[in-house]
């Protein structure tokens, strides 16, 4: 898997929350962005009914992401590293993913064997998700993360900040983190993971999950850059 992986663009781009499997909501939130390039934040898998719908917008759309938690098991098991059997668990999710891709089987190695059900495309948009990624827009840097750190984690700055992101990546992809408890990492972090009933930006932060796939009534949400304007479907 990627590293800390480098983005730049000199125009306006999206970067899009935890989707869970809703490729309904998916495609009316890319129908609202226009033509901006796309960056996902992590967790397009798992819970809902169409990953698979989800990846092929993403793909189709040229679309850059971090690895989420949820996406570790389908990383691991498309690499044939075996399958995980915690996505099972209810509050993973990830037997919907399997059932979405063909998968009806509870049993690990024929789990394990069933890889062959996801598409070429999609094993090679998985295999290319980053730890991190590095953004720059039109001369603005940002962070982007799936889970972001807390006071605990670093105590503040750029560097210390890559450090922690080259070398802690999985820890901060399943940590828990308060909005107000993310230091300054020398830029602002967009990260997921962290449900909330509406995103929030506190100038250190700007935290996009809304709940899409995982909460009754959740929605799902984007933040627009340069601007830090967000915008959400539900």
């Amino acid at each position: 898997m990627p590293g800390i992986v480098e983005a730049t663009y000199d125009r306006p781009v999206a970067v899009i929350g935890d989707v869970h499997g809703r490729a309904d909501l998916l495609r009316e939130l890319l129908a609202q962005l226009g033509d901006r390039p796309i960056l996902s934040v992590g967790d397009v898998v798992d819970r809902g009914p169409d990953v698979p719908g989800c990846v092929d917008q993403l793909i189709e759309r040229g679309a850059l992401g971090v690895c989420g938690n949820h996406e570790e098991w389908v990383v691991g098991w498309l690499a044939g590293e075996g399958f995980d059997r915690f996505a099972l668990h209810p509050a993973m999710g990830g037997e919907a993913t399997l059932r979405s891709y063909g998968v009806s089987s509870r049993d690990s190695g024929e789990i394990t064997d069933a890889r062959w059900r996801v598409p070429p495309a999609h094993h090679a948009w998985f295999a290319a998700l980053a730890d991190v990624i590095d953004l720059t827009v039109m001369g603005r840097q940002y962070w982007v993360v799936h889970s972001a750190p807390e006071l605990s984690d670093l105590d503040s700055g750029e560097e210390e900040a890559r450090m922690v992101f080259q070398f802690e990546a999985r820890r901060l992809r399943w940590g828990r983190y308060r909005v107000d408890r993310v230091p300054d990492c020398g830029r602002p972090v967009i990260a997921g993971h962290m449900t909330r009933e509406v995103p929030a930006d506190n100038g250190r932060v700007i935290a996009i999950d809304t709940g899409c796939g995982t909460t009754p009534g959740g929605a799902l949400t984007a933040v627009l850059l340069p601007e830090r304007r967000f915008v959400t479907v539900r």
